[in-house]
């Protein structure tokens, strides 16, 4: 999203790492050891989403082809991050929040199989580092070079797709309240858990960074870029739900094809949307100063704190 002042060909010293460095990279290195093992389960072996219907199965098979291709590219926005791109590091973020969001639903959601314990350290470890890596920005030291994001329509997306999402999932949980089951539940008439990680979490998300660019807040276009960042991962991961399922022999079942044909136009106009919004915001992106990482989550004082 933003870039260094070395990253546009000016003083070297703006590209030097920022004062508080990213997690290490050994840190990344064993996250991404661990979504390996994960989505090679899901993709090879026929025990990982036993009890599913075939489109869910399909959907978290396209979903681990994504995720497993989102490794790579952690790791290495997360060597450019060290090395003072504050652009690699929103990235990083945003594929750590991605891996969050999809280990979530693999822990709370997938029958219980043998990776069960890796689905959770994934998403332990991405869930920390999303946290870590958001809430040390210095929003303040790099509100000027976000002068010229396009603002405006990141607003609108957010606004626009959150609340549309919000009502297409309580569309089907709200009539059903009062004595019946949604037609959209998981299993053993658990509630979805994309319903939960939704409208718990990443509606929220992406309403709240829309407020704080429609306020001029400073972390506006920090929250506001990861999540973008995120949405387009999830985007990929729909778009190759069609594929898979096609693969997988779906093709043929006319309660399935509308569906299909749904996926790829939705997520076609919402990854569309994402890409041009970040790529918008990386082209008229300012210098982002030397500094942008405080070393801790909280201020540090030099006095020593009180007795108890």
């Amino acid at each position: 999203m933003s870039t260094t002042q070395g990253e546009r060909g000016a003083s070297p010293s703006a590209a030097a790492p920022p004062a508080g460095a990213p997690l290490p990279l050994r840190y990344m290195l064993l996250l991404g050891a661990l979504v390996v093992a994960a989505t090679a389960f899901g993709l090879l072996t026929d025990d990982a989403y036993r009890s599913v219907s075939a489109l869910t199965r399909s959907t978290w098979r396209a979903q681990d082809m994504v995720t497993l291709g989102t490794v790579p590219l952690l790791l290495w926005m997360s060597v450019r991050a060290r090395s003072g791109s504050l652009t690699a590091h929103v990235v990083s973020v945003g594929t750590l929040t991605w891996l969050t969001y999809c280990y979530a639903h693999q822990a709370i959601g997938v029958p219980f199989n043998a990776m069960f314990l890796v689905y959770v350290a994934i998403l332990g470890m991405a869930g920390f580092a999303m946290i870590d890596g958001l809430v040390r920005v210095d929003v303040q030291a790099v509100a000027p070079a976000f002068t010229r994001a396009p603002r405006r329509a990141a607003f609108w997306f957010l606004t626009v797709a959150g609340v549309g999402i919000a009502g297409l999932w309580l569309s089907d949980i709200v009539p059903a309240l009062p004595d019946g089951l949604p037609a959209n539940l998981h299993l053993a008439e658990l509630p979805n858990p994309t319903w939960v990680l939704d409208l718990a979490w990443i509606i929220p998300w992406a309403l709240a960074g829309a407020r704080m660019l429609r306020r001029g807040h400073p972390a506006g276009p920090i929250v506001s870029g990861v999540i973008l960042v995120m949405l387009l991962i999830l985007s990929f991961s729909m778009l190759a739900v069609t594929p898979v399922a096609l693969l997988d022999g779906l093709g043929d079942d006319p309660d399935i094809r509308p569906q299909l044909a749904a996926f790829t136009v939705i997520f076609a106009v919402l990854g569309t949307s994402e890409a041009l919004l970040l790529a918008t915001a990386r082209r008229r992106l300012g210098v982002s100063p030397a500094q942008w990482l405080r070393p801790s989550w909280w201020p540090q004082q030099d006095v020593a704190a009180p007795r108890p």
